[in-house]
């Protein structure tokens, strides 16, 4: 198995992970906060944000596994809306002069490994720019 493959495979199964948990229990999502979700409507809310896309990047990421720039691509989506959660993370700390630990400090480093993983992911397996002016034939 390549590095390539491993980052990939780990970050797809961790995204898979929080989108199981999240539409099987939607509950614990606000919980691990300190809030809850008391109506259906919020449940369906915490099932459609934080299992649906976790579960649609956990695919992604398992579907893309070549070397393309179709695979590239998906590596690189998904290891942006992770750096841009921990960002987003980051900026609400900083707005409300707190982070801790636990909870929020934990996602923020999870957020930030999975997209300094799926960064790595593609650089070790990128394919080989083409050449300007060249024309591959294929035999």
């Amino acid at each position: 198995m390549t590095l390539r493959s491993s980052l990939r495979r780990s970050a797809a199964g961790t995204y898979a992970a929080i989108g199981l948990v999240a539409a099987l229990a939607p509950t614990r999502v606000p919980a691990v906060f300190g809030g809850a979700a008391r109506t259906p409507d919020a449940r369906t809310e915490i099932r459609a944000v934080y299992a649906g896309i976790p579960l649609a990047f956990a695919a992604s990421l398992a579907a893309a596994s070549g070397s393309g720039p179709g695979d590239d691509a998906v590596l690189r989506t998904v290891g942006l809306a992770s750096a841009g959660m921990a960002a987003a993370r980051l900026a609400g700390c900083v707005a409300e002069r707190r982070l801790t630990a636990w909870p929020t400090g934990a996602f923020l480093t999870l957020e930030t490994a999975l997209a300094v993983a799926l960064r790595a992911a593609r650089r070790a397996g990128a394919a080989p720019p083409e050449r300007l002016g060249r024309t591959r034939v294929s035999p």
